[in-house]
């Protein structure tokens, strides 16, 4: 027995066939793998849309030196905990900074470039799917906190030049917190708003571009230091004379 096919289904079947065959082929890919196999780390973030972006950028040299660059702020990690600071006099006399001070700025300039990669596999996952012909793919991804999930946008991206980019844009808080009776211990109503206020606002989001291929070796000895301040004791030059002066191999 012949059965006649409707023209709809017949138009919804070569739809579906025409999709899957220009359907772009994907790659996974691990954020901490890729970021810790880095030459050059940029994020950008924003409280909103409409609101400032921050940058800020950590280029990785093979000598495991760091250079960190956020407005126009710079801190360069030359060998373990030896690191030179440029802040605007405008900002702060960096040379009235403590010692204690000094090496603070340093831990959130690392820790703000770790940070940021940890919010977007967070938000993302770490194995994030990539399109290999370079579009862009787009997905949700979600996070508990404590009384509930946090949903994002999440775009990925492996541009042309092989860079990954990963963007996660908070999209949703889902508060499945239960009113506070008098005998709770725990889930108190102060805890619950304490728990709230610790989450990014709705609106929110954050960019990574994870730059792979090989580091360059170090940073130019030749570098100056003019107008840097030494994290701890003793002054430098250049980058070359730091490293004489601090021991670095």
């Amino acid at each position: 027995m012949i059965r006649t096919v409707s023209r709809g289904v017949l138009l919804t079947a070569m739809a579906a066939s025409v999709c899957a065959a220009n359907a772009a082929s994907t790659s996974s890919v691990s954020l901490m793998s890729a970021s810790e196999q880095a030459s050059l780390i940029e994020t950008r973030h924003s409280a909103s849309h409409g609101m400032p972006i921050a940058t800020m950028s950590t280029r990785h040299y093979a000598n495991d030196e760091l250079s960190i660059r956020w407005d126009d702020q710079q801190v360069l990690v030359l060998c373990k905990e030896v690191a030179y600071l440029n802040i605007p006099a405008a900002k702060a006399d960096a040379r009235a900074l403590s010692a204690e001070q000094r090496q603070m700025i340093v831990y959130q300039a690392v820790m703000s470039g770790l940070g940021a990669i940890a919010a977007v596999a967070e938000a993302a996952g770490d194995s994030v799917v990539v399109a290999d012909d370079g579009s862009e793919l787009r997905s949700t991804g979600e996070s508990n906190w404590a009384y509930g999930v946090e949903r994002y946008d999440v775009t990925t991206q492996r541009m042309a030049d092989g860079v990954l980019r990963v963007r996660a844009l908070k999209a949703e808080t889902v508060n499945n917190a239960k009113p506070a009776s008098p005998d709770d211990m725990f889930s108190t109503e102060d805890d619950q708003a304490a728990r709230l206020s610790e989450l990014t606002p709705v609106g929110s989001w954050t960019e990574v571009l994870i730059h792979g291929g090989p580091r360059l070796p170090h940073m130019d000895p030749a570098t100056s230091l003019k107008g840097w301040i030494s994290m701890g004791d003793g002054q430098a030059a250049t980058v070359a004379e730091a490293r004489t002066l601090h021991g670095c191999k």
